[in-house]
């Protein structure tokens, strides 16, 4: 453990005092904005004189600072890291072989980011449980099944590396349930549900657009609002979807967009414009949730239940009675292992249709 106080020149030729901080095998330069300057007069030389001492008096400050043993406190050049470079070389020093979940794990929390309209990096000391746990549903309209876990499990392990470096005062995920998906857990809405929301008072009427084109179409969140005009030409959709452009030679999608999806699109824009301007996830979230109330409908409905409720109903003989092949190549899946979890709610609808049957006596 070493820190040193050193010097940098300047274009405008003064020197900028710095810190150079090897600790625990990591190298960390602090900037001091103490800075001198050419001396020509005895006042400037004192003032030097002075601002040297200031330079070293913190360099002492910061050597005290990391040999502190207590783990509560985090010095204070720790709390301005920036978590996501943390996150990258987190990545980057990762040799294991599962190495590609760490990475996409990263690459989805700067989308969640920047969904938040946080676009250069996040100071560490603003993690929280909180943004964990928006994280984690943030994971659960992205991408599905065993996917959330795996990435969230990733990104635990970053936050336990980060709270074992001093970067942070506490895991804040050790509290977060993280269990795998064994099945589909996600609530459905029925037609008569979506007749409800359609009638129903929305707060942002964009959102509530974009959410019933969700469930006319089955595109998940990040496809929704990056959709620009380009992508819908003569009535017909085709875009490369964000979950899976980099490991699915499925990731292209095409359907032909039916009336109801055509009337929520509304009046055509220029052809590089979004289709819905959205706000942030969360806001989305918050807004689709008080929807949901205003209409009455007592289920716990996220964005990607959209796109669960679209499976469903394509596959309800009831609703479409389209057979899971076709069902599979709507939503863009890489074979019919993905969709054949539908087929369960399918014949979970069918027992409970059945045990409705009255009882007679004979």
């Amino acid at each position: 453990m070493s820190v040193q106080l050193r010097k940098k020149a300047c274009a405008s030729g003064k020197q900028s005092y710095y810190l150079d901080i090897y600790h625990n095998n990591e190298r960390h330069y602090e900037f001091l904005k103490l800075y001198q300057f050419k001396a020509k007069e005895p006042e400037q030389k004192r003032l030097n004189d002075e601002v040297k001492k200031l330079a070293e008096s913190i360099r002492a400050k910061r050597e005290l600072e990391l040999q502190a043993n207590d783990f509560d406190y985090i010095p204070a050049f720790k709390k301005n890291i920036d978590f996501v470079a943390y996150y990258n070389k987190f990545v980057n020093d990762y040799s294991h072989k599962d190495k590609r979940i760490v990475k996409y794990s990263l690459h989805h929390f700067k989308l969640f980011l920047e969904g938040k309209g946080i676009n250069n990096g996040l100071n560490a000391k603003l993690i929280t449980e909180d943004l964990c746990r928006q994280y984690r549903e943030y994971l659960e309209t992205a991408v599905n099944g065993e996917t959330i876990c795996n990435y969230f499990a990733k990104f635990k392990k970053v936050i336990g590396k980060a709270f074992e470096d001093n970067i942070i005062k506490k895991d804040f995920t050790k509290n977060i349930k993280n269990t795998k998906d064994e099945g589909l857990k996600k609530q459905i809405l029925n037609f008569d549900e979506i007749q409800l929301l359609a009638h129903s008072f929305c707060g942002n009427e964009t959102v509530k657009r974009a959410f019933l084109f969700s469930l006319f179409t089955g595109l998940r969140f990040c496809d929704i609002i990056a959709l620009k005009w380009n992508n819908i030409q003569n009535n017909r959709l085709t875009i490369t979807q964000e979950k899976t452009k980099h490991n699915s030679k499925n990731a292209q999608l095409t359907m032909d967009l039916n009336n109801s999806a055509i009337k929520l699109i509304g009046e055509r824009g220029k052809i590089d414009e979004n289709v819905f301007i959205l706000p942030s996830h969360t806001a989305c979230s918050k807004d689709l949730r008080v929807w949901v109330k205003n209409a009455g409908i007592e289920k716990h409905i996220t964005w990607h239940c959209a796109r669960h409720s679209f499976a469903v109903n394509l596959l309800d003989s009831d609703v479409v009675g389209a057979d899971i092949k076709t069902v599979s190549s709507l939503l863009g899946h890489s074979g019919l292992k993905h969709t054949e979890k539908y087929l369960h709610v399918i014949d979970k609808r069918k027992k409970e249709a059945i045990n409705k049957l009255p009882e007679i006596n004979f």
